[in-house]
Order: C-alpha cells, then structure tokens, then sequence
C-alpha cells in the first residue's frame, strides 16, 4: 500500500431525527460544494451500513452534481481504509463519507477525507437553494465506483495470504454488520487449509442495538464461539472497518496493549521495519495494569515506545509531523494505523497480519502473549 498522499478526516456525527436530518446533511454537502468548485476538486461519495446510508449519499451527490462538482458514487458500502485507498488511487481529490464511524446505531454522520492543503470544512450552510431538478428518464449520478474491490487487491500485496492458506488455522471473524463483511472469505479464497467463519455479516443498520465497535460491544458471541470450537483465533472488526479487537483460544479479549507490542515485534523481526510504536495503556483488567517495563522489549524489538493517557492527541500530534516515524499508533477506541503500510486505521489489515504471525508460529497466541508478558512484566 502506498503512502504517497496521508488524508485526514474531519466528522460531523449526530442523533438521528433529533441533530442529524436531510435537511442538516444537505447544507453541509451544498456548503462544502462551494469550496470544491472554487478549487476545482472532485469528490468521492461513500456511505456504511447505517439506516439510509445509500439514499443520504446519493442526494449529496445528486447535489454536489448540480453544484457543478465532479462527483463519483460508491457503488456499495464501504469502510474507511478501503475509501481512503480509493483517494490514493486518485478516484477523486476528496471523499465525502455518510458514516458515524463507530458510534451508536442511532447516530449518522460525515466524514471528510481530504489533503489538510485544500483547508475544507464540513460546516453549515445557512441557505439551502431548491432541489436540482433532472429531466424525466435522466439519472446524472449511477454508482459506479467498486471500493471493495481495489482495497482487497492492495491487502494481498501487503499480506502473505500463500503463507496463512497453507497452515491449518481456524479463525472465527464477527463483521459486527459493518462494512467488512465478507471481506476475511474473500482474501482467504477457496482451496486453502485455513478456516474463516464470519458470523454477523449481514448488514444490519441498527447492529443488533450495539455500540459496532469491539471494544465496547462485549463480543458474547464470539468469545464463547472461539472457546467452544477451540479455534485458533477470533477477529472482531468495527463497523467502518478502524478497529480490531483479538480473542484468542480460551475466550480471552486480548487488551490491545500487548497486540500491539505483539504485531509491532513482528513487523520489526520480519519485515524490518522500525518507528514509534504509540499506544494507550493497559486497561484496568490487564494483569499488566498493576506494572510493565519496557526497556528489554524495546531493546529486543529494536523500536521506541511511547505510552500515553490521551493517545487521540499525541496520535494527531504525531502525524502532524513532516515525516512522522510511526510504526503503529493505536487510537483510544482500539483503531489501529499501521504507519509503513496504511495512510488511515486499518483493522483488516492489522488483524490479517495477526494471522499470518500465528501461521508463521505455529498458529498459538496464548504462547506468544505468554513469553511477551514474561519479558515485560516488572
């Protein structure tokens, strides 16, 4: 995956009904509209699985079209990491999400991804002019663009997909409804000897009235499921595709502190990458919460990192540098963004690499998380 172009995002999340109506969506998209035609820049429109996500996208870009803005419109939901890669193969210069990321069901929202150069905003217009009004028979705006598709090429590029489809794993994947749904089976193919058993993939706009993000939805299901068919793994991916939670074989939520030292020595020992690695610490039911040193770990690891209370923050600090050196920063919600290979949180991608560790391993996470305790423990 290139990063010749590193997008930001601003948001616009709001109550369905209450903050966040049609009306309310369309004077952000007209207002932004006025910025892109002074800038003659074109604009990418995606939407996720959220209620109506379809129908709000493509009203901001039947009015974005009559705006006179070059407009592209997803043809189907996607998640971020695929919707940023689609900015760096220059889809579009810009890209207006329909999305609350990975808020409540009862929330919608914007996104905005574009170059922090284009000094965009997702602000209001006061005035909303009458809808365009398109001759009988004439559809100006047909979705056109597959987001999926191009992204998945780009993850068998970044992962040894030969490697994992040679070793017997078994990997339990919870979509959480969102915009990853069928992704893992689809970059695993046929023919191989690892399993993925993706369990709630279909789309559903309310996520079974859950919070689709791992680290707040409990994953019941998953949790028991692993444990009971003793599988290998289990993959919980949110809902815009951002963050990952990992429960290994004994129905353990891995805390995202040791996956992230976990995948950070191996992208350090197998690819030789090196960086920062910046991460919040332990949750409070780590049994690391009480103490960790890590000055062996980062001496044996070759890398530097920095533990931090308000990692949002220090990440966006971080990234506002001229050449950021992030190997991995990891947001307080669990989003994961792998700085060599990803321009934006990827989930996918990071839990993929997860897998492709266990098959060069010898397919136990417990024992690696064991012997990476024992080094850090105080």
């Amino acid at each position: 995956m290139s990063l010749r172009y590193r997008p930001y995002a601003q948001a616009w999340e709001a109550v369905f009904a209450a903050d966040f109506t049609l009306d309310a969506l369309r004077r952000r998209g007209i207002a932004l509209a006025s910025a892109l035609l002074a800038k003659n820049l074109s604009c990418l429109i995606a939407y996720d699985t959220r209620f109506l996500g379809q129908s709000f996208a493509r009203m901001l870009a039947l009015d974005l079209h009559a705006a006179g803005i070059r407009v592209t419109l997803a043809a189907g939901p996607a998640p971020l990491p695929a919707v940023h890669h689609a900015i760096e193969r220059r889809v579009a210069d810009i890209a207006l999400v329909v999305t609350a990321r990975n808020q409540p069901y009862h929330q919608n929202g914007l996104a905005l991804i574009a170059a922090p150069q284009h000094a965009l905003s997702l602000s209001a217009s006061d005035d909303l002019p009458p809808p365009a009004v398109f001759p009988p028979g004439d559809q100006p705006i047909e979705p056109t663009t597959d987001l999926r598709a191009p992204y998945l090429d780009a993850l068998r590029s970044a992962i040894e997909l030969e490697l994992i489809r040679r070793v017997s794993l078994t990997i339990f994947v919870d979509a959480m409804s969102g915009t990853t749904a069928g992704m893992v089976p689809t970059l695993l193919g046929e023919g191989g000897q690892t399993r993925a058993i993706e369990i709630n993939r279909d789309a559903d706009p309310l996520f079974g009235r859950v919070t689709p993000l791992p680290a707040l939805s409990g994953l019941a299901r998953l949790k028991k499921l692993v444990r009971e068919s003793d599988s290998h793994l289990g993959m919980a991916l949110s809902a815009d595709g951002t963050a990952l939670g990992i429960v290994d074989k004994s129905g353990e939520v891995i805390d995202p502190f040791e996956i992230t030292l976990l995948l950070a020595s191996y992208l350090a020992r197998q690819y030789r990458q090196r960086g920062t690695v910046l991460l919040p610490p332990p949750n409070a039911e780590s049994p690391l919460a009480a103490g960790y040193q890590l000055a062996a770990w980062e001496d044996a690891a070759g890398v530097k990192v920095e533990v931090s209370r308000e990692p949002d923050q220090r990440l966006a600090e971080f990234l506002a540098q001229p050449k950021p050196n992030l190997l991995i920063g990891v947001g307080s919600a669990g989003e994961l963004l792998l700085g060599r290979l990803s321009a934006c949180p990827d989930a996918l991608l990071a839990g993929m690499l997860i897998v492709e560790l266990l098959a060069r391993s010898g397919g136990s996470l417990r024992s690696l998380l064991d012997a990476q305790r024992e080094q850090i423990k105080v």
